[in-house]
């Protein structure tokens, strides 16, 4: 009788027309900042999405990605290798922000950062001291041209430690 329940759950779920991954696959990129010991550095370009900054009802920030032609969205991340079988080690750093596709170059300073609705994320089991942060101290300079986009980023965030502060990366 269970053989006979699952097989039209296994059906049903072939079928499904599920939302495809938008992870961008043809990027070539070269990160030139030094990545933290122990982990991981991607950076991904978005393209013709927006970044919409939300609160909760806890007051927590978070964001959400939307199309959006006019607009593209930059993730530099750092993840923590973590030894297999360790719980709670994870570690994850990004700081994600938007830019308009039609801007040829961009230079903002502290909360001029806010223009491009920059978020620092810091995400562990780290009490009191993880979450989305915006950004309000530093310098962005970037280049977009020809689908060559270039980011120089130097940030500080006083709310919580971080583990990287400069961003240096092309991605074509």
């Amino acid at each position: 009788m269970k053989k006979l329940f699952l097989l039209p759950l296994a059906l049903g779920l072939s079928f499904c027309n599920c939302q495809k991954s938008t992870i961008p696959k043809n990027n070539t990129v070269a990160i030139e900042s030094e990545c933290p010991e122990n982990g991981k550095c991607t950076i991904q370009i978005f393209r013709n999405k927006n970044m919409e900054v939300k609160t909760d009802e806890f007051g927590a920030i978070y964001h959400a990605m939307n199309d959006d032609s006019n607009k593209s969205v930059i993730i530099y991340q750092y993840n923590r290798n973590v030894e297999e079988g360790l719980q709670d080690g994870q570690h994850r750093e990004e700081i994600i922000f938007e830019i308009n596709n039609s801007d040829a170059e961009i230079q903002l300073s502290d909360k001029e950062l806010q223009e491009t609705k920059m978020l620092f994320g810091r995400h562990c089991y780290c009490k009191g001291q993880a979450g989305n942060f915006k950004v309000e101290k530093g310098t962005l300079n970037l280049t977009n041209k020809a689908g060559i986009v270039t980011v120089a980023l130097d940030f500080q965030i006083t709310k919580v430690p971080q583990l990287f502060t400069t961003v240096r990366a092309t991605v074509k």
